[in-house]
């Protein structure tokens, strides 16, 4: 079984072009929330290994410069990275706004969908 590599980004909750510092800040948030000293729940101690293990790499030039070599290896091979996703934003947009109905009233639901459909067109006229 290949061993998968951890997605250190998701961990430290920042895009993978972030700079040091937000590295920095992102850690320290993070940590101060999961540290065993203010944290008692049971996974605390894991989660604050794999925020440690995180920053180390992200740090770290040559060793984030070689993680994010092997990350781009498995981000190629996400079977999501082919959708066009602008094929569904009138579904899913109508979706929202006949659930959101009954709770936004009708007047402002009907707005809604006419200014989906001038985002649709839109859309079309880009193609």
């Amino acid at each position: 079984m290949m061993n998968e590599v951890p997605d250190y980004y998701a961990i430290l909750q920042v895009h993978h072009t972030a700079t040091r510092e937000v590295i920095d800040a992102a850690y320290r948030k993070l940590a101060s929330r999961y540290h065993p000293d203010v944290n008692d729940s049971e996974e605390a101690v894991e989660i604050m290994k794999q925020l440690n293990e995180a920053y180390e790499v992200l740090t770290d030039p040559n060793k984030r410069a070689a993680y994010d070599k092997s990350a781009e290896v498995l981000r190629t091979k996400l079977p999501l990275k082919g959708i066009k996703w602008r094929n569904y934003t009138l579904p899913i947009g109508l979706i929202l706004i006949i659930m959101l109905a009954s709770r936004l009233g009708i007047r402002l639901a009907l707005i809604m969908l006419v200014f989906l459909g001038v985002l649709w067109l839109l859309s079309r006229i880009g193609k």
